[in-house]
């Protein structure tokens, strides 16, 4: 008996190594659409396995040779400079595959090609990256970054209080203070850009977003603790020479996006982007006295240059942003000293990426980034006042080689980060300066299977001394379509209570600093698979990761007293665990399902001991499904969000009438969209919140908003309810 499980072994052994040894091989021509035209073949034409790391290329004969696939039906993608790329859909073994290709010139005759996923989760990469692509950014109005991950499960986004309009993201259950926001790799929302830096960059901008969970490159710094969301922007060489959209909603916010590329040179290319938007009808829907939405208006406006030579790659540009803010009390005969929020932003920026190439050594290369900003950030929340100017410098100098072959690669470099933060609150000053000089050294190796990444940096801090950082990231394929993940590293922030919890000035409660706050410091720890495969011929896409998040110090931000938010150093334990299982299937080439489930468990320990963090549910479930008929003439996409039960911060010492209990309630939100698609023009019509579920009495002591109970900041659902909206895109081409 024994022996013949060892004969079935070994006989499944050969199998499986003769099923991967059968190769499928082809021919890639030019489509000729006229007569008497003679084939051209097409040599570098790039092959692969859709949802696969198997791929090649063809030869000079414009000939190719792949692996064939274990499972069936498999799909064969077939792209080539200059040409629209081809799907081929096998359902059983083929060989001696004959593909033409039609040029670009004649998409406006003949259109068919592969629908673009809207998400998807590298089997490549070592680290774990969901990269959200613009057809994932224009399923939902996404007027800006922070409304971009609507239809996504990996980044939960909120309202940080119920008058002042912010918006907060978290990731793995924790702040978006925890993640490193970066704008094509360098700093973006650091700082005073905190409670608003997400909506200063329109959504329309942005090509794609990439969500890195864990652990980060330590090439990019010591403060990503939870993650990593870098947005890469419409690409001046790479772009429409026109794109306009306008976008108008039922809360009378307008808006309009501009941005148009040129390509000046073969070497030289330029871009311009420009916003402004306004919101300017007082709502109050639940006669609460306060407006349900905020008054603002934004003017943004950034330029982009890119230079590409042989050796040498350069960008450069500036970027300004006046945002302004009116929020809190309607004026009215009945209310003589009304609570009035104002909050007015003013944003420059600067930068140069410049890249130094070795056209004889493709594998090695040197780049220098650069960035400057000023900020400077004015409020009012009724009786509290916090003026703000940050300065800050970001200098990160990076080379790259091999070791031996192209399987083992080695970054290595130095880094400055600066920041001058002038705060003022209530005339009480709270000024610092930081300079962190660093160095890193990053490992790569990789092969058909295996990706592994070590990295150790070492950054000196003015204020807070040494800054050790190690990251470690492995992914091993456990076939060609499924990869495993683990990862863990280390992370340091410095906190900005101010800022960062600007919603809580929208209340009474008196803030409460302790001195001497350390830098925060945690380790985070991390395991995924991602898995492709066929059910019923249909293609599906599962991902589960699970991510555990300890603290070493954090400065702990207390509300348990409702007359106080208090924030001081740790003492004893805290920890995140995060877990997510998602589920996507293509259940016919038009339509898309996907399904997501979210598991938290975070504690902190506070005065009175380990308690749950508040405001953040422990159960989530998203569901987004995305209908296209032919050509993408029209789109249809829905996605609903169930929300689970969350702790609310204690409320015991108020009035008996200003009393929560100590949790919310369960609810649900749909928000849905259609689109019409014309040759260079789109219509979209939406509608957020079509529940029109809203949080029940939002503000404490609403009619008397400057007695000691006052608190608009405890905020777990929706404030306006049900939002009808529409808009537009043009573009040229």
């Amino acid at each position: 008996m024994k022996s013949k499980k060892i004969i079935s072994f070994f006989l499944l052994i050969l199998l499986t190594k003769w099923s991967f040894s059968q190769k499928i091989s082809g021919k890639i021509y030019e489509e000729n659409l006229t007569e008497n035209k003679v084939e051209q073949l097409l040599p570098g034409a790039s092959v692969y396995w859709l949802n696969s790391t198997i791929g090649t290329t063809s030869n000079a004969n414009g000939s190719f040779e792949i692996d064939a696939p274990s499972l069936y039906p498999a799909t064969l993608i077939v792209s080539y400079v200059g040409y629209q790329p081809d799907t081929i859909n096998l359902l059983k073994y083929q060989t001696n595959l004959k593909i033409k290709l039609s040029k670009d010139v004649d998409l406006a005759v003949f259109e068919l090609t592969e629908r673009e996923k809207s998400s998807s989760v590298s089997l490549v990469a070592p680290i774990h990256i969901e990269t959200l692509s613009e057809k994932e950014l224009t399923k939902a109005a996404c007027c800006n970054i922070s409304e971009s991950f609507e239809t996504n499960a990996s980044v939960d986004v909120n309202f940080s209080d119920a008058v002042s309009g912010a918006k907060k993201i978290q990731m793995l259950g924790l702040d978006g203070a925890y993640s490193q926001i970066q704008i094509e790799n360098m700093p973006f929302v650091r700082g005073l850009s905190a409670p608003f830096g997400l909506t200063f960059i329109p959504g329309t901008w942005a090509k794609e977003i990439q969500i890195k969970k864990g652990a980060g490159s330590v090439v990019n710094g010591y403060e990503s603790i939870t993650g990593q969301i870098n947005v890469e922007l419409q690409k001046p060489d790479d772009t429409d020479k026109l794109f306009v959209n306008g976008y108008f909603s039922e809360g009378s916010r307008a808006e309009l996006n501009i941005h148009a590329g040129q390509k000046l040179s073969e070497k030289w290319s330029n871009m311009q982007f420009a916003h402004v938007s306004n919101q300017s009808l007082a709502f109050d829907k639940n006669d609460d006295t306060f407006l349900d939405l905020p008054l603002k208006s934004q003017y943004n406006f950034f330029n982009r240059w890119k230079y590409k030579g042989e050796k040498h790659i350069a960008q450069f540009g500036f970027r300004g942003v006046y945002d302004k803010i009116e929020a809190g009390q309607l004026a009215s005969s009945e209310i003589e000293n009304p609570f009035k929020i104002d909050v007015l932003s003013k944003q420059v920026e600067v930068f140069t990426k410049n890249g130094f190439l070795f056209p004889k050594q493709p594998y090695k290369s040197i780049g220098i980034i650069t960035n400057a900003r000023y900020h400077e950030h004015n409020s009012i929340y009724g009786l509290k006042k916090f003026n703000a100017i940050q300065k800050s410098a970001y200098i990160n100098t990076i080379y790259q080689t091999i070791l031996g072959t192209t399987d083992n690669t080695i970054r290595f470099g130095s880094s400055l980060l600066y920041d001058n933060f002038s705060n003022n609150y209530n005339d009480s000053l709270f000024g610092r300066e930081e300079i962190v000089p660093g160095v890193f050294s990053e490992y790569s190796y990789t092969n058909e299977k295996t990706a592994l990444v070590i990295g150790l940096r070492y950054d000196y801090h003015n204020l807070y001394g040494d800054y050790v950082t190690p990251r470690f990231h492995y992914k091993f394929n456990l076939t060609e379509h499924s990869a495993l993940r683990f990862s863990f590293g280390r992370g340091y922030r410095t906190a900005n209570p101010f800022i960062e919890n600007a919603g809580v000035m929208s209340s009474s409660r008196i803030v409460v600093v302790s001195k001497n706050l350390n830098p925060e410091i945690a380790w985070n720890y991390g395991t995924s698979i991602t898995h492709h495969f066929n059910l019923f011929k249909k293609e599906v896409t599962v991902d589960v990761d699970y991510f555990y998040t300890n603290f070493e110090n954090q400065v702990v931000i207390d509300m348990e007293n409702p007359r106080e938010i208090s924030f001081y150093n740790l003492v004893g334990e805290s920890y995140s665990h995060s877990f997510q299982s998602e589920f996507s299937i293509n259940l016919t080439k038009q339509l898309e399902l996907k399904a997501a489930y979210k598991w938290y468990e975070i504690k902190t320990t506070y005065v009175d001991g380990l308690r749950e963090k508040p405001l953040v549910p422990k159960h989530r479930i998203l569901t987004n499904m995305a209908y296209y008929t032919n050509f993408d003439k029209w789109k249809f996409d829905i996605t609903a969000q169930w929300f689970g039960v969350s702790r609310l911060p204690s409320t015991a010492a108020n009035l008996p009438e200003n009393k929560l209990s100590n949790n919310s309630i369960a609810f649900t939100t749909i928000n849905a969209q259609v689109t019409r698609a014309f040759k260079r023009f789109e219509l979209y019509l939406g509608v957020e919140n079509l529940t029109d579920f809203k949080q029940s009495s939002p503000i404490i002591s609403a009619q008397q908003p400057f007695s000691a109970e006052f608190d608009a900041s405890l905020i777990w659902g929706s404030i306006f309810g049900r939002m009808i909206y529409t808009g537009f895109r043009f573009k040229i081409k």
